[in-house]
């Protein structure tokens, strides 16, 4: 009697062992139809993680080019990146979303050329888009962007993938799971107080700044400091004007790298107004702020101004400083 009831039990177990819900762990798996979801088969080594950090108020395109991961292209697709996007004109490959809370593909079509646009939650939406991924197959590489105005402190995960569509799953898949947010990396606030007494002066000092510099600059101090003691160098600074924006076109007013600058925060001549100067010390290693003859005490000004590439003005460090004249 005992062997039957143990036998029975065995039956018992074998039988919830085969209940799982689990696709991957089916005996025979699902063909999906055209109007189905395909379950994502879980592959990390299939995953190209990507950071893209836009700054806010410069927001610029981010380019992935497909050819830089052309070796886990054909690892797992077993193509090129050209016989991949060939393959897409000729419905070989497809090109989805993947959504990650349901571990399956997401077949809804572009809906921004050949990608497509994406709310604050990371949803796949036109209204309030605040990014997009979109294929460029001419330029073979996948274009990020976001609307100009998008404000800091977006963040969200968008995921997307090439497939090999065999009529049954997309089992064979590359997947760039994308970190898309809006910072300001590199914007430094500070306050000085710049003591009584005409054109004296309280110092910034870059190295209480070092994460900006080498994260926005790709420097260390010393770089920079070795970079901002001649106007000739790659290095430049702006003074932000009241409009928000920079004042490129002017001339430095004071020594090396500096200016002087009025009550409305716009670059003059010595004597014109002037109510403050930004000045770049002779080591590199810090800017002065500096008062203008006869300001009163008590006084307190915002001074905005930032050192940029001139190179690449994308990559720049933005400096807040509040200064109060003693």
């Amino acid at each position: 009697m005992k062997k039957y009831i143990y036998m029975a039990m065995a039956c018992i177990t074998l039988g919830l062992a085969s209940c799982s819900s689990d696709p991957e762990d089916a005996v025979s798996k699902h063909v999906y139809g055209p109007d189905e979801n395909p379950y994502l088969r879980a592959d990390e080594t299939a995953t190209i993680a990507t950071e893209l950090e836009f700054r806010v108020g410069h927001i610029a395109p981010k380019t992935i080019y497909l050819k830089d991961h052309a070796e886990t292209i054909q690892k797992k697709l077993g193509m090129t990146v050209d016989d991949m996007l060939t393959g897409l004109d000729n419905g070989k490959v497809v090109f989805y979303n993947i959504n990650t809370n349901k571990r399956a593909w997401d077949k809804t079509a572009p809906n921004n050329g050949t990608g497509w646009s994406y709310n604050d939650k990371g949803m796949i939406a036109t209204d309030n888009a605040v990014a997009s991924v979109v294929l460029d197959k001419t330029q073979k590489c996948l274009t990020i962007d976001a609307p100009k105005d998008t404000p800091a402190g977006v963040s969200m995960t968008v995921n997307i993938g090439f497939a090999i569509d065999n009529g049954a799953d997309y089992d064979k898949y590359v997947r760039f799971s994308l970190a898309i947010s809006v910072g300001d990396p590199g914007l430094y606030i500070t306050s000085v107080n710049i003591p009584a007494g005409d054109y004296q002066s309280a110092p910034v000092d870059f190295n209480k700044c070092t994460e900006q510099i080498e994260k926005c600059l790709n420097m260390t101090v010393s770089e920079f400091a070795s970079e901002v003691k001649s106007p000739d160098n790659d290095i430049a600074m702006y003074v932000i004007g009241a409009d928000g924006k920079w004042q490129t076109e002017a001339n430095y007013t004071a020594n090396g790298i500096g200016y002087w600058c009025n009550a409305n925060d716009e670059v003059v001549n010595w004597g014109d107004g002037c109510l403050y100067y930004i000045e770049t010390a002779e080591d590199g290693y810090s800017v002065n702020i500096g008062r203008y003859p006869n300001v009163d005490s008590g006084t307190s000004k915002r001074i905005r101004f930032v050192y940029a590439k001139k190179s690449d003005p994308s990559q720049f460090v933005e400096f807040l400083v509040d200064a109060t004249f003693q």
